[in-house]
């Protein structure tokens, strides 16, 4: 038993970093992603529990940035509990589908169930298709997905409440172009980590050579760098 367990917990910590190198390139977009709808939040007068209760419970940004554009009024929390319900149905059928490939009882696994995301998913259903689904691994994708959510919420949110309109308006037409200009290279290769990098410096030398011209043209100008880059 203990040459079982001595065993055990080098592979546990190997997944644990395979779960880690796995999630990284997702922990960086999300990041940005809820940067963005934390600053949304509290530009329309949300409160910072509010919105980290928000991203919490919906935890799909489409939803989320297409709630924040929703009249104070019809944005309580009944309806963003119904908005929760709805989105995380899908949540059912995605772990029906991963049950039969988890290393272990299901009931190991719900805390990491209950906070997946569709990024979280994604690195699943690739996992199973090589090895079952060790909890370790589970636990590191969901729950650092997660985490990574509700900083980027915080974030925003924060950023937010100090920075005038003017900065705030930049900052988000920044985060979206960046977010868009990784798709080029995200189209060409599996390296998204890399991609987020070389969208990142797209971005910045076509805002410094283009900002004052046209944004779409700074959009077009980073998206194609990042498609041809090799």
């Amino acid at each position: 038993m203990l040459v079982e367990s001595n065993l055990a917990k080098p592979a546990s910590r190997s997944e644990i970093a395979t779960g880690i190198r796995d999630a990284l390139p997702f922990v960086f977009s999300l990041l940005l992603t809820f940067t963005l709808i934390g600053m949304l939040g509290r530009r329309h007068g949300l409160d910072l529990p509010a919105m980290v209760v928000f991203s919490g419970t919906v935890m799909a940004s489409p939803l989320q940035l297409t709630l924040l554009e929703t009249p104070a009024h019809l944005l309580n929390a009944f309806g963003v509990l119904v908005s929760a319900l709805s989105i995380n149905l899908r949540f059912l059928v995605f772990t029906l589908s991963l049950k039969s490939s988890l290393q272990g009882p299901v009931k190991a696994f719900v805390p990491a169930l209950a906070v997946m995301a569709n990024a979280a998913f994604t690195l699943m259903s690739i996992r199973k298709d090589q090895q079952p689904i060790s909890r370790p691994y589970a636990n590191t994708v969901c729950f650092l997905l997660y985490a990574a959510a509700l900083l980027g919420t915080v974030v925003g949110y924060c950023f937010a409440s100090v920075a005038d309109n003017a900065v705030m308006d930049h900052v988000s037409v920044v985060i979206a172009i960046f977010i868009s200009a990784s798709l080029g290279k995200m189209a060409r290769d599996r390296h998204n980590f890399h991609a987020q990098w070389i969208a990142g410096l797209a971005t910045a030398a076509s805002l410094l050579w283009l900002g004052e011209v046209s944004l779409l043209l700074v959009l077009a100008i980073t998206v194609l760098t990042s498609y041809v880059y090799d």
